[in-house]
């Protein structure tokens, strides 16, 4: 049996490292950020916690140390137990039922107000996708109301909840609307809507939500903080922020008649408390019909996935779609239902 030189042990040190960090990265989800704050960050880094503990795997393989392997093998076994999957593969379903319904959500931000991309007419290149792609609902985040963008649905509902700039979130469909509104976060900024939509005999509510940014800006020096502890203090107080957002959704969701689909900009990964308790016994369309990293935002080059569709447990999701178009920090999401 080969001995571990010095260089070897220091790597197995932080493979022990690593893997104790995805461990504990399990109850994250199970952790209130009020009372769990710090330990509820590791939700951020969960995806990379997983594929660095890859690494760590083939690293051992291809130099020969199997006993060493042992170690993140098993871990990675387990967190296929306790958390959602990071990679999807494909998993196409039928329908009987050509009727489908398609939902899409995307954060626009802004439509670039302040010229972060540098592309022209966004507003025109986001218009054409969203017409290629002719979805039944549409739900937007940071959507501002201009003139250039004009969409060919019948029923839309919009309410700005940040005044400074003019933005907030929007909702069309090309069904009847016979019901909408707002819910409140008593945060100017970070608001959900609903609407009611009558689809033949189904009567369904559609929820559009943002969460509380995290103020993370990825090209700047402690992502756009003074300082690293800065940086976890705004962390910290958005996650507390979010688990109020949530409380205050699921209380209105609890009170809803009708089926729900819930979609929008959770500004968190699937390993989180914010995940687990806006998700509740819904179906995330990713698990069920999507495929691949399933990425909405990209963070440094690494795949992110931050926005979701959320549909009721007795739906049927019969595709997921990831679209690759980059005309915002975020990109759009599609999934098609049986209801």
């Amino acid at each position: 049996m080969k001995k571990l030189s010095s260089v070897n042990k220091f790597i197995f040190l932080l493979n022990n490292v690593f893997a104790i960090l995805l461990i504990i990265s399990f109850f994250t989800p199970s952790l209130m950020p009020e009372k769990f704050g710090i330990i509820a960050l590791l939700s951020l880094v969960t995806p990379a916690l997983i594929i660095i503990n890859l690494v760590f795997v083939i690293f051992w393989i291809i130099i020969g140390f199997k006993k060493q392997v042992i170690l993140s093998f098993f871990v990675l076994l387990l967190s296929l137990l306790f958390i959602p999957k990071l990679y999807k593969f494909n998993n196409e379903k039928d329908s009987a039922n050509i009727d489908h319904l398609r939902i899409m959500t995307y954060n626009v931000r802004k439509f670039n107000v302040f010229n972060w991309l540098k592309i022209k007419n966004i507003d025109t290149e986001i218009k054409e996708l969203i017409t290629n792609e002719d979805p039944d609902i549409l739900m937007l985040q940071e959507f501002r109301n201009i003139d250039n963008f004009k969409l060919n649905f019948p029923f839309f509902y919009n309410h700005i909840t940040n005044k400074n700039v003019q933005s907030g979130l929007a909702i069309y469909s090309k069904y009847p609307v016979i019901n909408k509104g707002a819910v409140g976060f008593n945060r100017s900024g970070k608001d959900a809507i609903y609407v009611d939509i009558v689809k033949e005999n189904d009567t369904l509510r559609f929820y559009n939500f943002r969460l509380e940014t995290t103020g993370v800006i990825p090209d700047e020096d402690f992502f756009g903080h003074k300082d690293s502890e800065k940086l976890i203090k705004r962390l910290y107080n958005s996650f507390k922020t979010h688990q109020k957002q949530i409380d205050t959704l699921n209380a209105h969701i609890k009170n809803c008649p009708f089926k729900v689909i819930l979609a929008g900009d959770l500004n968190n990964t699937a390993y989180s408390w914010d995940y687990k308790n806006i998700k509740n016994e819904m179906k995330d369309t990713f698990l069920e019909a999507g495929k691949g990293f399933g990425k909405t935002y990209e963070f440094k080059k690494f795949p992110l996935r931050i926005d979701y569709i959320f549909v009721d447990e007795n739906i049927n999701v019969i595709d997921h779609k990831n679209l690759k178009q980059k005309f915002s920090d975020h990109y759009p999401i599609i999934a098609t239902l049986d209801l």
